[in-house]
């Protein structure tokens, strides 16, 4: 808008006429808190001109992260899988882990000595079915290092899958552990008709355990000695196996409670521990 000529209104005020004027700003002209009272030159930033850097900024990340996936990070391991490579015959609250094992060493092609428990995972229904087995290990196969998942579904069916790892493991071989588990009578724990999960898992850097926990027991050939308390350091290095029902699908009554699970040790972890009072 342009200043025109003074005129005055009906109450003696001086009016500024403004007559219409394109102009164009240039928004770097303003002052933070001064008034702008000069348009000087003004000009336009072209869209171009924004997009141009915008598109090399771009450009440039992609190039990067293209450089660290081919040069930083490490390509991700195939994973080799077989599914229903065969069937485990499970009686009733009989998981058959020995058998499992068996057909683990030949379907994976693992260098048997080189097996390294990592995990062992059952679930047994409330009649003793087994429903489904997970069964993790490491060990070496052609001279390189792998981990293995065996997996036995509803009706026995076995698939196997093996991955590539570039380091070694240290551990147990997975027969010390499944031995212990193939001699415990199933039908003879507490909670066996709720049905059960039975979890083989590792453990280190030093833990305690009491009756808070859980029933603490000693396994050997199927037999159980209750346990007190028990403590490992923390160099120690063993396995624990949790027996735990399956809860009921209603909750507890107020005031009820549920059974405790049962945590388990064999005599080599035992062994391993800083110490232990029977009870």
């Amino acid at each position: 808008m342009a200043r025109g000529p003074e005129q005055t209104n009906d109450w003696g005020t001086p009016t500024i006429l403004c007559t219409e004027r394109r102009t164009r700003v240039c928004f770097g002209n303003f002052k933070a808190g001064q008034p702008h009272t000069g348009l000087g030159h003004a000009s336009f930033i072209e869209p171009g001109n924004i997009m141009r850097p915008l598109l090399a900024v771009i450009v440039g990340i992609t190039l990067i992260y293209a450089c660290m996936h081919f040069f930083v990070l490490p390509e991700a391991p195939d994973v080799t899988r077989s599914e229903n490579v065969t069937h485990l015959e499970s009686p009733a609250y009989n998981p058959a882990v020995l058998d499992l094992w068996d057909i683990a060493v030949e379907e994976t092609g693992v260098e048997n000595e080189s097996a390294v428990l990592r995990q062992l995972e059952i679930n047994v229904a409330g009649d003793g079915a087994v429903r489904v087995i997970w069964l993790y290990f490491y060990g070496e196969e052609g001279g390189e290092q792998h981990v293995y998942e065996v997996y036995v579904g509803p009706g026995g069916t076995v698939s196997v899958k093996s991955q590539k790892l570039d380091y070694s493991v240290q551990g147990v071989h997975p027969l010390a552990l499944l031995r212990e588990i193939d001699g415990i009578v199933f039908e003879d724990i507490p909670f066996q008709e709720r049905g059960m999960r039975l979890l083989v898992s590792v453990n280190a850097y030093g833990d305690q355990y009491d009756e808070t926990r859980g029933r603490l027991y000693e396994v050997s050939s199927g037999g159980f000695r209750p346990v007190k308390k028990v403590t490992f350091g923390p160099d120690a290095y063993w396995y624990t196996i949790t027996l735990t029902p399956h809860r009921d699908t209603e909750p507890p009554a107020s005031g009820a409670e549920l059974p405790d699970c049962m945590i388990v040790f064999t005599r080599q972890d035992i062994a391993a521990a800083g110490s232990v009072i029977y009870g």
